[in-house]
């Protein structure tokens, strides 16, 4: 694991100690700044780098989280802990000699004060200390802090000043006001270091947990035209079955077709997330929307384990069929639903306005929709670019008068243009090539 230590250097010094007697297979970073308004700046172009950060006081924590998001586990070694807090009252009183009952604070709040007094066996109504406010974000926070201090000891009202932020603690000095930093001990670092190792275990399960996604071609509608041709609904699965395959080599997904139209995908989900922007763009359906004239639905399983991931993911898919198609639902745990996270045009939509589309040429051109769609049909299953009237007629299946009559009505309308002539031989007319513009 390797892990970033953020505070001030003697901070870090005394962190880095611990750590190094009690946790052999740790890599220490040490993240330096003289202030904490520099964390933020510092995090964010080391945090990438690292397994976990660890704060050496709350302050700095408080600040960069208002910032900085977490792309790491985080933690941070409370200043106001009581056994830190005892600690320094011990010094203070034991070493020093100082009146612990007057004493100006800061980083601490009340009621802990009021509770170590207690088990120390000070009353609150025999103390006369005082507590500096919390202004963290506050552009003059570390001024107002030494100013608090100085004002209580210059005024009488307190012996000393315990501070949780290294530079106050240095203003202080200098200004030889008797002052104290507030030092974690050895136990409560040992905790906030487990603590974070811990956390850094759930991340690294997180992101390696396996997400299930089951894709399902929409079928088209029982009266749409494309349904009654059987290699026009091949050529979509075809279609369909090359998008998925492409999107499972950006997720580094395995495939299973489980049957016609029917796939299932396993990858990871860190890499789900990455490639589609924390689940907010799946962008095979737009690949199917773009490439193809189908659409899919889609569901994805989150689970704590492959089985729960799979019945999610069919959970999901079955919503986003009753929603129509196109759509994707995503399952945590095989519970918690969520969408649809994905909305382009449904499948019968589509399939509506392909129709459409055969209906408005028939009726322009006087031929019939069957005529129609057995042209588009010969024209993807072939792929022909441009062909002449008579490899047309015998792919269709009629007489070439009888083809160049559909042909000359399909001109007529500028669905059929003329693009080139050909001669099989030295005699008789060049043969026309024609483009169909359906």
């Amino acid at each position: 694991m390797k892990l970033g230590v953020i505070g001030p250097e003697k901070s870090i010094e005394r962190v880095s100690d611990v750590v190094r007697k009690n946790f052999k297979y740790i890599e220490l970073v040490s993240l330096k700044y003289n202030i904490y308004k520099e964390a933020p700046a510092i995090i964010e172009k080391f945090q990438g780098e690292l397994d976990g950060l660890l704060f050496t006081g709350t302050t700095p924590f408080i600040f960069a989280s208002k910032l900085v998001i977490p792309s790491i586990p985080w933690e941070y070694i409370p200043s106001s802990h009581e056994s830190s807090l005892l600690n320094v009252l011990l010094k203070a009183s034991v070493l020093k000699g100082y009146d612990i009952s007057r004493i100006s604070f800061d980083s601490y709040n009340g009621d802990l004060l009021y509770e170590a007094y207690g088990e120390i066996g000070i009353e609150k109504d025999k103390l006369n200390i005082s507590i500096a406010e919390e202004k963290i974000l506050d552009n003059e926070y570390i001024d107002y802090l030494y100013n608090f201090h100085e004002q209580n000891y210059s005024n009488g009202r307190v012996s000393c000043c315990i501070t949780g932020i290294e530079s106050v603690y240095k203003k202080l000095l200098l200004r030889k006001i008797p002052c104290f930093k507030s030092k974690n001990t050895s136990n409560i670092i040992r905790e906030m270091v487990t603590k974070l190792k811990l956390k850094h275990l759930v991340h690294i399960n997180q992101t390696n947990q396996i997400i299930v996604l089951v894709v399902e071609m929409d079928l088209p509608d029982e009266q749409s035209i494309i349904n009654k041709n059987e290699y026009q609904m091949a050529l979509k699965n075809m279609k369909i079955s090359e998008q998925i395959y492409l999107f499972a080599q950006r997720i580094q997904a395995a495939v299973i077709e489980l049957s016609f139209g029917n796939y299932i995908l396993f990858s990871t989900r860190s890499i789900l997330e990455s490639e589609t922007n924390n689940l907010r763009e799946i962008e095979l359906i737009s690949m199917i929307n773009k490439n193809t004239t189908s659409t899919v639905s889609i569901g994805i399983g989150y689970g704590r384990t492959a089985r729960e991931a799979k019945y999610g993911a069919n959970l999901g898919k079955e919503r986003a069929k009753k929603c129509g198609g196109n759509r994707v639902f995503v399952v945590y745990e095989g519970e918690k639903i969520i969408g649809p996270i994905n909305n382009l045009q449904s499948n019968n939509e589509k399939e509506e306005q392909i129709d459409e589309k055969f209906i408005e040429i028939a009726r322009k051109s006087g031929l019939g929709v069957n005529t129609i769609f057995k042209l588009h049909s010969i024209v993807k299953q072939y792929r022909l670019n441009s062909v002449t009237p008579s490899e047309l007629a015998r792919l269709y299946g009629v007489t070439l008068r009888s083809m160049n009559r559909i042909i000359r009505k399909l001109e007529q309308c500028g669905y059929v243009k003329i693009v080139g002539r050909k001669s099989a031989s030295d005699v008789g007319r060049p043969s026309r090539i024609i483009h169909i513009l359906f």
